[in-house]
Order: structure tokens, then C-alpha cells, then sequence
């Protein structure tokens, strides 16, 4: 693996293609020579982006062809999500062939030599043939791409038909036979099961608890699982299950976590709970760099070593991990190990949570964040920050300053500046949602479209939600709405990926039951309160953790709604009557004010 500009590729010896990076240098290029862009898009943990470096571009031929014919660009997938997001053609690796200037004219995933030679002269024909019909065609493409942002616009009122609707989407694309969602290929769809799990959890529905438990069994029974290291495959190519892709995200290792946490408490099953914290030992032991503070991005694929049986395993050496570290996936660590480190009574994981939210805060002071960074000084590549940098940071944060005890307001100041950065950098205040990227005036190809991805303005919405929760601050609220209005028609074009946008609008819907469990990790009373606060039914469920002042003292919860809190609770199996009672005090219109001072 060779570095160019901070970015880590997947040039061999023998490639001979002279790759540069995306930026205005090589724009400049194509458009001196009037040449056509060759854009590679791969992942340091992509099987296929290595053999077609091996065997494709290493091909003399071809380099040659490249060389003479195209300006080559390539870039990491992971370390530019944006270009990822408008030129991927449907996989990894990515081969998309752009006019001088950026535009779209055509592309293709893996190649061996005979098929890419063939694809290389015809695109060389058709441009020097038809530029200006390609030209056309790739403004229109850009054209289309900026309608399509602007349809999302606040218009119509989220409310509970949208919910309904997305569950709805969801459900219909469950595997009823082998569990999981679609047929094949299998992808773990952590936003889907955390649907199921809210429903769950807030209507007691058995369906949702049938799809959501097959779907997990199938998930960490399968070959989606590795047994030996620990941790998730990216996928799965069988319908039951079978023949994974063996490649390693954090991202998908965090998320899957997250869900088997809280699934292990909902749905009473221990074992979910064991294998959350084999996930998150997983993580820590491979993935987490002390040193740089941070989480790597995955860890490759290699099928001669998870062939190997536990004993053979242990005479080879893993695969390698991705040499960066990336802010969105660190600040999503700390989200999991704040709350793992209760959930699994290991006070440990705290620390380690404290340590990577200190160092992303510290790289956040300047109001930059770098997106990828190592334990040398961060190494900005992106023209502006990203919206998923930033969101992903300001949920962090929050987790922060509901999980320390002592020295906690610094985290809510943290997640009060994330949210300035938010509303001045990547809002669109006249229609609602988030921007992806920033407006700056270097941006090329189609960069110039700057859109609002669901999943991120989703993010951003709760966090905003959870800010106006800290703060009592209405702008917060205000801007979580605008945002949540905008896609109540735009979540159709995403389908059942809207998933995540119906857990919030259900909770933007609901008032917030806030419940501050209080007592020592690990023991039996604490883990006890933690389930019957987990347990809740309602949809806006706020649960934050405190270590009691004296060690002895008996476990609690502390139950609030909106703003109104209540006497504690010492017996779990009283909570669920408090938050109901309190509930229907907070709705009747003759409250008494003594009645709540006790």
C-alpha cells in the first residue's frame, strides 16, 4: 500500500497508472489535454478493489491505455463519502468516466483486463465523437440531481401516517423463511431492526418481536458472525445466511451493538447482551487506536484466513486493519461504550469513551473537524467539513454530558458549539434539512450539487432534539421540525432506509420521559432498574445513567416529563406506574402544584 496526498491506495509494483487525486490539479489536466476523467472509487477493505489494482491495472495495456488516454483520479470511498455519493455506480470498486469538467458519462464495478480494454476505447471513441451530446447528458444528470435536493421541502406535518407507512415498508420487505430483510444478498439493516425494536418496545405488538428476533438469531447465528475474532462481515451473499463477505466495518460492528444492547434487556434474552460485548471487545481489540484516539474504519477481507479453523487462525496473521481513524465512526464509538459500559457493567469502557470524546472535542476547537485523522496531526482531504462529521460529534457529545457525572457541562457547551456549526454551516433554513457538504468555492464535478442525505439529516434532527431537552432552548425544536417536515413526502424515494426517519419523527411526536437511573454499574438492583426503564413503552424514551453518591445506596430512578420531575423510584416494578402516573398529571388541566412538591 503506497500513500498519495495522505490518502491510502491500492497501487501495486506493478501499476503503472499515474493516479492522482481529486482535486483541481487533475481537473486542470483533463481540461488542458481535453481528455476524459477516470475516476477509481475503492475501500482499502474492498476484496475486488485489490484484485482489479492486481490484475487490471497492473496490466500493461491498460496502464498504458489509461495514461495516453484519460486523466486517472483516485480516491478512497471512506475517505471521501462525498464523491462516493454522487459517482458510485452500484459497488466497490467503482470505475466511472467523467467529461473534463465532472460530469457523468458512464461506469462500471470490477473489470479483468480483456472487458475494462474494451469499455476504455469505447468511451475514448464516444468522446471524441460526441462531446457535446455527452456534455448535455452529463448536465442533465446534474440538473436532475439538484431538483431532486430541492424536493425535499418542508411542507406537510410529520405525524403517525408516516410512521405507519415506513413500518409498513419495512415489514414488507422481511424474510419470513430465513429472517432479515430482502432476499439476497443479506445486509445486517441496523436502522430496520431498530424500528422493530421501538415498535416493540412502545406497542408490545408479538409480529414486531417475531420479525426482530428471527432477524437477530439469523444475524448473530449465521455466517454473518465471526465466531473466532469476534465481530460482523459486511454481508452476506446466501438468502440463509451463508457464503459472507468477509471485510469488517466499524460502522456495522457499532450499530449492531447498539441494537443487541438494548434488544438483550427488551426481549429478556441474555445472550444478545453477551454478544454485544463480544462486539465491542471486538472493536476495542481491533479496531480502536489509543495512540490516535480514535476508531479505524475496518478491517479487510481475506478468505484464506477466515477459512481457517480457530487453531490454524491462530498461526496467521489478521487481516489488515485501514490505517485512519474517522471522526463520524469514533464519535459513534463513544456513543456505544458510554452506554455498553452500564448496560455490561464494565466501567472500563467509560474511560475509553471519555478519552476518544476528549480528542475529538479538542480537533473541534477551531470549529474544524478533519473527517480522517491519524496519532500524526489530522489530515484535512475534504474541501469544507461534512454534515455526518458534525451530527455523529454532536451525538457524542450529548451521550457525554448524560453519562459523566462530574465534569459533564463541558460536553453540552461541546455539543452547543456542534450545533452552531450546524445551523450556520449545513442548514437550509428556507426548506429544511441538512446540507451534506459545505458551501465552499472549490468544489468540482458534481460536488457542485450539494444535497441532503436522509440518514444524516435525521441525525441531526434528534440531536437538535435532544439539545432543546438540555437546554430548554426553542430554536432547537424549531429547527428538529423544519427538518422532520421536510422529507415527510422525500422519505418515499428512500423506502425502507427511511427507517431511522420514523423512530424520530415518532419521538418528535411524543414528550420526552426523561429517566435518570442512579446507582453503582454491574450490580443486580442497577441492571434491574436499567431493564425497567429500558422496558418503557413510550416512544420518547431518555435514558441517562448516574453513579450513586454513596456505593451503598440502593438503586433509583429518577423519572421526568418534559420538565416537570418527580419523586425517585427504588422498586423497578413500580416505574412503569410512576411514569403513568406522572404522565396523567402532566395532562390534567386543574393540576395542583402542591400535589407535585410532595
Amino acid at each position: 500500500m503506497s500513500t498519495t496526498s495522505g490518502e491510502p491506495t491500492l497501487t501495486t509494483t506493478a501499476d503503472a497508472v499515474a493516479w492522482q487525486p481529486w482535486g483541481a490539479a487533475a481537473f486542470a489536466d483533463a481540461q488542458q489535454h481535453d481528455r476524459p476523467i477516470l475516476l477509481s472509487i475503492n475501500g482499502v477493505w474492498c476484496n475486488w478493489c485489490h484484485e482489479m489494482a492486481r490484475g487490471t491495472y497492473s496490466d500493461p495495456q491498460v496502464a498504458r491505455f489509461v495514461n495516453e488516454h484519460f486523466t486517472p483520479i483516485r480516491v478512497d470511498t471512506d475517505h471521501r463519502p462525498d464523491i462516493n455519493a454522487r459517482y458510485n455506480v452500484g459497488g466497490w470498486p467503482t470505475t466511472s468516466f467523467l467529461t473534463p469538467h465532472g460530469g457523468y458519462i458512464a461506469g462500471a464495478t470490477y473489470l479483468p483486463p480483456d472487458q475494462f480494454l474494451a469499455m476504455l476505447d469505447e468511451v475514448r471513441r464516444a468522446y471524441a465523437e460526441r462531446k457535446p451530446e455527452l456534455y448535455e447528458q452529463a448536465n442533465d444528470i446534474l440538473r436532475q440531481r439538484r431538483e431532486h435536493a430541492g424536493r425535499v421541502a418542508a411542507g406537510r406535518e410529520p405525524d403517525a401516517a408516516v410512521v405507519d407507512a415506513i413500518t409498513r415498508r419495512v415489514a414488507g420487505t422481511y424474510d419470513p423463511i430465513n429472517g432479515g430483510f430482502g432476499i439476497e444478498p443479506k445486509f445486517p439493516s441496523a436502522p430496520m431492526l431498530r424500528l422493530l425494536l421501538h415498535r416493540y418496545r412502545t406497542n408490545g405488538e408479538a409480529f414486531f418481536r417475531i420479525m426482530l428476533e428471527k432477524s437477530l438469531d439469523a444475524i448473530t447465528g449465521g455466517g454473518l458472525h465471526d465466531d473466532v475474532d469476534g465481530g460482523f462481515f459486511r454481508f452476506v451473499a446466501g438468502a440463509n445466511w451463508t457464503q459472507p463477505q468477509y471485510e469488517k466495518m466499524a460502522e456495522d460492528n457499532i450499530a449492531l451493538a447498539g441494537v443487541l444492547l438494548e434488544a438483550g434487556v427488551v426481549l429478556e434474552r441474555p445472550d444478545y447482551a453477551r454478544l454485544a460485548g463480544k462486539t465491542v471487545d471486538y472493536l476495542c481489540g481491533s479496531l480502536y487506536d489509543p495512540a490516535a484516539g480514535g476508531v479505524r474504519g475496518s478491517q479487510g477481507a481475506h478468505s484464506e484466513y477466515y477459512g481457517q479453523s480457530a487453531p490454524m487462525r491462530a498461526q496467521l496473521s489478521a487481516p489488515a486493519v485501514d490505517p485512519f481513524c474517522y471522526v463520524s465512526i469514533t464519535a459513534q464509538a463513544v456513543s456505544l461504550f458510554f452506554s455498553a459500559a452500564w448496560r455490561l457493567g464494565r466501567p472500563e469502557l467509560t474511560g475509553i469513551a471519555v478519552s476518544l470524546l476528549d480528542r475529538l472535542v479538542a480537533m473541534a476547537e477551531d470549529t474544524r473537524l478533519p473527517h480522517t485523522y491519524t496519532d500524526a496531526d489530522p489530515m484535512p482531504q475534504v474541501e469544507g467539513d461534512l454534515l455526518v462529521d458534525w451530527t455523529r460529534f454532536l451525538m457524542a457529545a450529548l451521550d457525554g454530558y448524560d453519562a459523566v457525572s462530574v465534569g459533564g457541562e463541558r460536553y453540552l457547551t461541546a455539543a452547543q458549539s456542534a450545533a452552531d456549526v450546524l445551523l450556520e454551516r449545513f442548514l437550509d433554513g428556507p426548506n429544511g434539512g441538512f446540507w451534506d457538504i459545505e458551501d465552499t468555492p472549490e468544489r468540482l464535478g458534481y460536488l457542485r450539487a450539494r444535497e441532503k442525505p436522509l440518514a444524516e439529516s435525521v441525525s441531526a434532527a434528534v440531536g437538535m432534539m435532544r439539545l432543546h431537552h438540555a437546554t430548554l432552548e426553542p430554536r432547537y425544536r424549531q429547527v428538529a421540525h423544519h427538518a422532520l417536515s421536510a422529507y415527510v413526502d422525500a422519505n418515499r424515494d428512500y423506502g425502507e432506509l427511511a427507517a431511522d426517519y420514523a423512530v424520530a419523527v415518532d419521538q418528535f411526536l411524543n414528550p420526552v420521559v426523561e429517566v435518570t437511573v442512579e446507582g453503582p454499574p454491574g450490580r443486580a438492583d442497577t441492571d434491574a432498574m436499567l431493564a425497567a426503564a429500558l422496558s418503557l413503552s413510550d416512544p420518547h424514551l431518555l435514558i441517562k445513567l448516574a453513579e450513586a453518591s454513596h456505593g451503598d445506596a440502593p438503586a433509583q430512578a429518577h423519572v421526568c416529563l418534559d420538565t416537570v420531575c418527580y419523586p425517585p423510584v427504588t422498586d423497578p416494578a413500580e416505574l412503569a406506574a410512576a411514569v403513568q402516573e406522572g404522565g396523567a398529571i402532566s395532562e390534567s388541566p386543574f393540576q395542583n402544584v402542591l400535589d407535585l412538591l410532595g
